[in-house]
């Protein structure tokens, strides 16, 4: 007999948004919206440039503030589910381009150690495994401004995945890349959701380049959310 009360109450799987209201200044993102994308597979989610793509990453990890609704990512909210994703930014800040690689790497590690850093063997092991599985150990120890974009890329994706996240958040991951940088981090990220299980939601204009590659599109217009698949 299956057992309808412990079942009801076992937390939805995946990323749920839940009648999610969001505004960024005058623009209303969303209203009312609600969705559930499973942590499997490559989610686009596109939309007309000044859309809030990107606004809504950042209310996935609890950065913006809704006005009404709620997120959940295995049933919990964004503080308590920052375990579960990792983040990559479109853009870092000039300080951040003079460091290696492998230093924004390490300080990804150490940052999901909650004040207590990994002994320094550990560390470097941790963040040496991250570089590798991402292609970029080649470039390691070189500043990231000297890195070409899609090796950039491959570092983010890196610091993305300390932590052993279930799910990646990727803001515009194909921009400022040219074709063959485009086609290199697609198979990257394909390779990623397959080899360890985890699901992308990625903002991106560059829906040729993903042709074949996402598993379902979601379509952000006047505060509605569309889904393709």
């Amino acid at each position: 007999m299956v057992d309808t009360k412990r079942v009801c109450c076992q937390p939805e799987r995946g990323l749920v948004l839940r009648d999610v209201t969001l505004t960024a200044g005058s623009t209303c993102v969303l209203r009312d919206a609600s969705l559930t994308v499973p942590l499997s597979g490559m989610t686009l989610l596109s939309g007309r440039n000044g859309a809030g793509k990107s606004t809504l990453l950042r209310a996935m990890l609890g950065l913006i503030p809704l006005q009404g609704g709620e997120i959940l990512t295995h049933g919990l909210p964004p503080a308590q589910a920052r375990q579960h994703i990792g983040y990559m930014p479109q853009s870092v800040t000039d300080a951040a381009l003079l460091l290696p690689a492998v230093s924004h790497v390490r300080a990804a590690v150490d940052g999901l150690r909650w004040g207590l850093p990994l002994r320094l063997r550990p560390r470097r092991e941790e963040a040496d495994r991250l570089l590798a599985l991402t292609g970029a150990s080649a470039f390691a120890h070189r500043p990231l401004g000297l890195l070409s974009g899609g090796e950039r890329q491959r570092v983010g994706l890196a610091q993305a995945l300390a932590g052993n996240p279930d799910l990646l958040l990727l803001d515009e991951p194909l921009a400022a890349l040219d074709q063959a940088g485009q086609e290199q981090t697609v198979r990257l990220l394909t390779d990623l959701t397959a080899r360890l299980g985890i699901g992308i939601v990625l903002t991106s204009h560059e829906t040729e380049a993903l042709a074949g590659a996402v598993t379902r599109v979601v379509q952000l217009a006047d505060g509605e959310l569309h889904v393709r698949v």
